[in-house]
């Protein structure tokens, strides 16, 4: 069973929060069938949404030395 997300023209948008532009719009989850499973924030300029985790935060540079481990 496949999915398709719908984004009404006639809908407003928001100021997404990750790149900062106003195409975060409400869109409705939609089986095969065309009924409505549910509703989800996608952006249409980053392509973030719910469904979408943000990717892994970068690690931390340190001062230590690399055989070192930096004090907590």
């Amino acid at each position: 069973m496949g999915t398709q997300l719908r984004i009404s023209r006639d809908d407003g948008s928001l100021p997404c929060e990750v790149c900062g532009f106003p195409t975060m719009h409400v869109a409705q989850v939609v089986a095969d069938d065309g009924t409505v499973l549910g509703r989800t924030l996608v952006c249409t300029t980053c392509q973030r949404g719910k469904h979408r985790p943000e990717p892994p935060p970068a690690p931390i540079e340190s001062d230590a030395p690399p055989d070192e481990v930096p004090a907590g």
